[in-house]
């Protein structure tokens, strides 16, 4: 993936509603219309995923996403898919539809983690998709590790890394979201992908040193890197 920069910067606008962010116990916010998301591509393709329109959760758009699986390929077919901060779920369940052997969601919203097991059910995936409520950069230190186990049946399974954070977390906490990349970059078997979802605004040079190809859709821009490889190992 080659690197491609943007030489105009959007003008600032304010981030949109986060995603997957702690809902506090707040009431659903007046006027919410359930909105229709489905799967795109795969064997799940048209199926409906469980999505409210409630402002604690903003899905990826439809047309992004697309164009998202369309740069991955065939790297997410027998993969395993981290959707960090998952919102509907949508980038995880996506990933199973398209050949990933699981994935794991994290959200730390309580009410968007059971929207996401209603998708789960309602698919029949549970056994390929792993639900996990609480904080992403907590959960990524445990889950993003190499295999030390040999008998491990995931040693050398390829990673599809979804970093889609609220917009405003590369503001707030830039090196947290900074240490996961390079956790990915440095423990990650051949043939991973790491994905970073931010404003068309964010500088990409802020993130870690890599080879990322860039992406832009509208106001928002995806930044994809592979860990770099030699002879088969990681560097």
């Amino acid at each position: 993936m080659s690197q491609r920069n943007e030489s105009n910067r959007a003008k600032k606008r304010s981030p949109r509603p986060a995603r997957g962010k702690q809902d506090g116990g707040a009431k659903s916010s007046k006027g919410a219309k359930p909105t229709k998301l489905r799967v795109i591509g795969g064997d799940m393709r048209g199926r409906p995923i469980v999505y409210h329109g409630e402002v604690f959760t903003r899905p990826m758009k439809d047309n992004i996403r697309e164009n998202l699986f369309n740069i991955l390929g065939r790297a997410v077919r027998g993969s395993i898919a981290f959707d960090l901060f998952a919102g509907t779920g949508a980038l995880a369940i996506e990933s199973i539809s398209r050949g990933a052997v699981q994935a794991v969601a994290i959200e730390q919203s309580n009410r968007a983690a059971g929207f996401i097991r209603q998708t789960s059910e309602s698919l029949d995936i549970e056994s390929k998709l792993k639900i996990l409520v609480g904080d992403a950069f907590r959960w990524s230190e445990q889950l993003l590790r190499a295999a030390e186990d040999p008998e491990d049946p995931m040693v050398g399974v390829p990673w599809i890394v979804f970093l889609c954070p609220p917009y405003a977390l590369w503001e707030e906490e830039l090196d947290q979201l900074n240490q996961i990349i390079e956790r990915v970059l440095q423990n990650a078997p051949p043939g991973s992908v790491l994905v970073a979802e931010a404003e068309k605004k964010f500088e990409i040079e802020r993130l870690p040193k890599g080879d990322w190809d860039i992406r832009v859709y509208g106001g928002t821009q995806l930044a994809f890197i592979e860990p770099a490889t030699t002879c088969g190992l990681r560097l």
